[in-house]
């Protein structure tokens, strides 16, 4: 018995652009040279590369391929800032399509290096104040990104402290002088919140990762009873060391969300690594010819709050049953 005649019918009009529609977005990218992206970190090669793998993780997701459709230069000044500005001018020197950035001072670098680049910032802390761009519906220039308001959650991780520990009355707050615009501003919003909470706050500056083990020693010898560990991006690259060091002197902490996973009491944030993720997908509109003036900036908007009882415990601290129901997580 001879196999059945398959008969092919034409296509129709509408089904051709269907087939238009969902062709792959790779092969925009195959149409056209392969571009370049920079990525310009603050800290080291390792201190974000969960980050900058879930940014690129987005970024493949979308049809790009790393060595055929893009080429990225990675830059990292070794958690030095004023090594910045000089390694943003290389990446322009290099005719880089895109400057993928975290934090005020990588953006400024590279604001101050380039007025054509686009420029994206992968997590910053109030753009409008830093005078990055103009607002956040209308960004203005070549910079655009995800934004997080940095003084609100200072405000509410200390709010989580007093929580946790309710005859809590000094506070010491970790700051990195060499990022001085950030660690000033975050300060303040948590002095304006300290009388509200009845805290006393004391500064403790800590701009080399050499100097960490004297400044929780000082810490402890004027008798501050816990540590709020500012979003700054040294110290998320180094939050695992800052947690144990805490745990060493049995001082309970605060700090983003990342920061409890790592070993530090009380995490509240956004999932930086989502954030990365989001900021991936701008980077492809960008690498398509998208305009950062177009893109209004983005935030996060949802936070989670994660308690490590595994730490309150090693240092002596039993988390209150409320706060604990209202955890995202409970590390046990």
């Amino acid at each position: 018995m001879s196999a059945p005649v398959r008969i092919l019918r034409p296509l129709r009009r509408r089904h051709v652009l269907s087939a238009l529609l969902v062709w792959p977005a790779v092969g925009l990218a195959q149409t056209r040279r392969p571009l370049r992206l920079g990525i310009l970190g603050a800290t080291t090669a390792a201190g974000f590369g969960g980050q900058w793998e879930a940014f690129k993780a987005a970024l493949r997701q979308q049809g790009w391929v790393e060595g055929r459709d893009l080429f990225i230069e990675a830059r990292f000044a070794d958690n030095q800032p004023e090594r910045l500005p000089a390694l943003a001018a290389e990446l322009v020197a290099l005719k880089v399509d895109l400057i993928a950035t975290h934090g005020i001072p990588g953006t400024r670098a590279a604001k101050g290096a380039t007025t054509t680049i686009p420029i994206l910032m992968a997590s910053v802390a109030d753009p409008v104040a830093a005078g990055l761009v103009d607002s956040f519906a209308r960004p203005g220039g070549n910079v655009t990104g995800i934004a997080f308001l940095a003084h609100e959650l200072a405000a509410k991780r200390l709010q989580l402290l007093r929580e946790a520990l309710p005859a809590l009355q000094r506070a010491a707050v970790l700051s990195n002088s060499r990022n001085a615009a950030y660690s000033d501003a975050m300060f303040e919003a948590m002095q304006a919140a300290a009388p509200g909470l009845h805290l006393q706050l004391q500064r403790f500056d800590a701009p080399d990762p050499a100097q960490y083990e004297a400044v929780f020693a000082q810490m402890v010898a004027r008798r501050q009873e816990a540590v709020a560990i500012t979003e700054e991006a040294t110290f998320i690259a180094q939050a695992q060391r800052l947690a144990a060091l805490a745990q060493l002197q049995r001082l309970p902490t605060v700090g983003n969300k990342e920061f409890a996973q790592a070993g530090g009491m009380i995490g509240y944030g956004a999932n930086r690594d989502a954030i990365f993720r989001r900021a991936g997908l701008m980077a492809d509109k960008l690498l398509r010819g998208a305009k950062p003036a177009d893109l209004p900036v983005e935030q996060p908007t949802e936070f989670e709050l994660v308690l490590n009882a595994r730490t309150a415990q090693a240092v002596g601290v039993v988390l209150p049953g409320p706060l604990r129901l209202r955890a995202d997580s409970v590390i046990e």
